[in-house]
């Protein structure tokens, strides 16, 4: 890596962390000069009871709001419709948003067209609207994601059974309020596949072809608290120590793939999600070990030092066989947190793959992977994931 290569690191969101700090959520608010909210949350939030805290903050201000909280799981195209359509109506000047990626993603699209015409799709890819969108501040309730940070958005389009992703430094929000309190009734699973999804930003920043040294610096943070605290976290999600940890790990992969930016992981994630209905943080984390094995070649030196963070330990003689260590350390979270999901081989045909391959090389996400990356090459790590 060249001391000498230029980049662009942009961090512009105000980052609150500690138990309850959630309690200073209409203080954001009024200190961004915003009067009426909409809150953004998926029907699992609002029913957990972890809007209340928030609520209660915006009443102590004085602060009106409204409540959106059908955010689906995978967030939708349609979900983002009705949620616009509600700010548009109440006139909202700024988003609360309670939740995981789905909740941020919808929040997103939602700032997006509160002052930019649309349709979302046609804003597909990196920076392709003018105007800024409505403000956000960020809240999250699962630790992975890092989108309370990010610049990046992914939407399902029910229509053309497609995930697109639009992105623009614009709509990282302008607050994120890190409360480990908000995570003690995540599911387990969630807390799992969320915690993976962390890695998987650094797993991807740290080879990047755009890594700095400042990234990486996050990346080896990220690496160090996902090896001591995830299985803590997963086994135990009011452990308010692991919670904390994992939601600045959290944090620390948005910081990085911000400037660093992703790779094939991702790129071939959000075909794999559509296709088979798998969340987010669920496909990147099955895909992580296919596509370390196929980036061995171009970054073993990196992977060998992921080993060693994760684990403690980078077995081998020879470097190769060090940096595989990497992937079975990966193979090994998988099965200690129950995420070895398989989907039904007999719908993965040679027209399926090829499909998802165009799909794949069509986000761009690529171009940023240590290792250059074909249609074939695409296709015979789907094969690798898919064992087939």
């Amino acid at each position: 890596m060249s001391l000498e290569k230029p980049f662009d690191l942009y961090c512009p969101t105000k980052i609150k962390f500690g138990a309850g700090i959630t309690a200073e959520a209409g203080v954001e608010v009024k200190a961004l000069n915003c009067s009426k909210v909409l809150v953004v949350a998926d029907p699992g939030v609002a029913k957990a009871g972890l809007l209340e805290g928030v609520l209660e903050s915006l009443k102590k201000e004085n602060l009106p709001y409204v409540v959106f909280d059908q955010v689906e799981v995978n967030a939708t195209l349609s979900s983002v419709m009705k949620a616009s359509e509600l700010q548009k109506s109440e006139q909202c000047d700024i988003m609360l948003l309670v939740g995981g990626g789905s909740t941020m993603d919808t929040g997103k699209g939602v700032g997006c067209l509160a002052t930019n015409e649309g349709p979302l799709p046609a804003y597909e890819g990196p920076e392709k609207y003018c105007n800024p969108p409505l403000p956000s501040i960020a809240v999250p309730t699962t630790a992975g994601t890092g989108s309370e940070l990010s610049f990046g958005a992914v939407l399902y389009d029910e229509e053309r059974n497609y995930k697109f992703s639009f992105r623009s430094c614009m709509q990282i929000p302008k607050v994120a309020l890190l409360d480990p309190h908000l995570l003690q009734s995540l599911p387990s699973n969630v807390a799992a596949a969320s915690g993976m999804d962390a890695l998987s930003h650094c797993a991807e920043a740290f080879v990047s072809k755009w890594s700095t040294h400042i990234t990486d610096a996050y990346c080896r943070q990220n690496f160090y608290l996902v090896g001591k605290y995830l299985r803590r976290f997963v086994a135990d999600p009011s452990n308010t120590e692991a919670a904390g940890a994992m939601l600045q790990a959290s944090a620390m992969g948005s910081m990085s793939f911000n400037t660093a930016r992703l790779g094939l992981v991702h790129a071939m994630a959000s075909p794999l999600g559509a296709h088979f209905h798998l969340p987010h943080g669920t496909a990147c984390a099955v895909l992580m070990p296919a596509v370390m094995r196929f980036n061995l070649l171009a970054c073993p030196e990196k992977y060998r030092e992921m080993a060693l963070l994760l684990e403690g330990a980078a077995p081998g003689s020879r470097m190769m066989e060090q940096a595989e260590s990497a992937v079975f350390a990966i193979e090994r979270l998988l099965d200690d947190l129950s995420m070895n999901f398989t989907v039904d081989r007999s719908a993965v045909n040679e027209e399926k793959l090829a499909q998802m391959a165009d799909e794949t090389l069509s986000s761009g996400m690529q171009l940023t992977n240590p290792r250059n990356v074909t249609k074939t090459d695409v296709i015979n790590v789907y094969r690798d994931y898919f064992r087939i």
